[in-house]
């Protein structure tokens, strides 16, 4: 009788367990841009356009225009231990989430031609499951 008590105690937390991973994206990974490809002071915004693609984001400033590219990723790992029959009672959880984000910044003078370019690389940085 001792056993069959405990081999339903192993089913039912076997049953009541669940887990869930998840990634979830948002944009586009950054093209690669050779070093030397943008030109401070020479490439212009139709050369950019024509190596990197279309913005994700354009802003609009007095001065001159600013591209920018995002690439954000999302990681979700999540453990529930709950008894889903009689109580829906939870036991206990756990979720860790980690978003980190990948960003071209391509800034423009008035005349469309390349002031400057900023990239942060964040993705690299998310742990493995």
């Amino acid at each position: 009788m001792r056993s069959l008590r405990l081999l339903a105690l192993v089913l039912a937390a076997f049953a009541a367990r669940g887990c869930i991973i998840a990634r979830s994206y948002l944009g586009n990974e950054l093209p690669t841009v050779a070093e030397g490809e943008l030109i401070p002071g020479t490439t212009t915004k139709a050369e950019v356009l024509r190596k990197v693609g279309p913005p994700d984001r354009l802003v609009r400033q007095y001065d001159g225009d600013v591209f920018v590219y995002a690439f954000l990723r999302r990681n979700v790992n999540s453990l529930i231990l709950a008894e889903p029959v009689f109580t829906r009672l939870t036991i206990f959880e756990y979720t860790k989430e980690q978003e980190k984000s990948d960003r071209l910044v391509v800034m423009f003078d008035r005349a469309g031609v390349l002031v400057s370019v900023g990239v942060q690389h964040g993705t690299g940085t998310l742990e493995p499951y």
